[in-house]
């Protein structure tokens, strides 16, 4: 579970107490499919259960996965979507891009307009 310990964050392994990804972190979210989000130096990258930084922090911002299998991340203000090993599956070419639904569509925005697409990346009513 998620855990603060002199202003850092790691977690700490429910049942036992044993600490299972270390305190180094300004801030983590809850595991989602298999990886937590996490910041360091104000870069989000993602973490496995025993704690091995699986995707490296350098997105600013990132979102956790859902169960698309997808994240949301931006890199010097252009956001896409990557899997759960760091490809880039979706193009980071959006102003903005959060999370996929349950219907399988993202809102994304570019140029100032806002539409969805679908998780191949085309566009979608």
């Amino acid at each position: 579970m998620p855990t603060e310990e002199n202003g850092k964050w790691g977690f700490l392994d429910a049942a036992t107490g044993e600490k299972v990804v270390p305190f180094i972190y300004d801030y983590v979210h809850a595991f989602s499919v298999g990886l937590a989000l996490v910041r360091l130096n104000g870069w989000w990258g993602y973490v496995d259960k025993t704690g091995k930084e699986v995707i490296p922090c350098i997105y600013n911002p990132a979102w956790s996965f859902t169960k698309t299998g997808l994240a949301a991340v931006c890199i010097e203000g252009k956001c896409g979507f990557i899997d759960q090993t760091g490809k880039e599956v979706i193009p980071l070419i959006y102003d903005d891009a959060r999370y996929f639904n349950k219907d399988g569509k993202a809102k994304v925005k570019l140029n100032g307009e806002t539409f969805f697409i679908d998780m191949e990346g085309n566009r979608v009513e």
